[in-house]
């Protein structure tokens, strides 16, 4: 699905669906919480609600990068419990913008990995770029209609990525 933040209301479409007939798979899609200005760039891009409770804890830390990282595991923990205890839901889908960090600490809390978080080198985040509503940093292979290429510069003041 669409990102979202509200478990109920995905929980709500589920059933929705099903009392239509509808009989297939719906995977949430869940936008892990890595930083406060993709948090808001991407809610604002993608017109997704954000429950008033979750933006009041989000200004509130809103200045601490570390304390954003943390509070998006427990809140992405805490929305994958309540989702799988649903019933309606057994595949998760992350939509990481090649920030592992979170996604490592929700599956280790999950017990689906074990010190997958140890593992993390997000060294290189502050160097990647909005290209579009995909995010790139130097040395990602990308595909064109060329082929297989990788992004050997970014401009920060445009997005405009050098492949070769």
């Amino acid at each position: 699905t669409q990102m979202f933040f509200d478990a109920a209301v995905f929980l709500q479409f589920v059933e929705d669906c099903r009392a239509w007939g509808i009989t297939v798979p719906i995977v949430p899609g869940l936008m892990c919480i890595n930083a406060y200005a993709g948090f808001v760039k991407m809610a604002k891009f993608c017109k997704t609600r954000v429950p008033e409770t979750l933006r009041a804890r989000m200004e509130a830390i809103k200045d601490d990068a570390a304390a954003v990282k943390a509070f998006g595991v427990e809140f992405g923990v805490e929305m994958c419990r309540t989702l799988l205890a649903s019933g309606h839901v057994s595949v998760l889908h992350f939509y990481t913008l090649n920030l592992e960090k979170v996604v490592y600490g929700v599956l280790d809390a999950l017990g689906w990995s074990e010190n997958a978080l140890a593992t993390v080198n997000e060294s290189d985040e502050t160097s990647m770029v909005a290209k579009g509503s995909a995010w790139a940093r130097v040395g990602d292979v990308v595909h064109s209609l060329y082929g297989p290429a990788v992004v050997t510069e970014l401009n920060d003041r445009d997005g405009a990525a050098k492949v070769e």
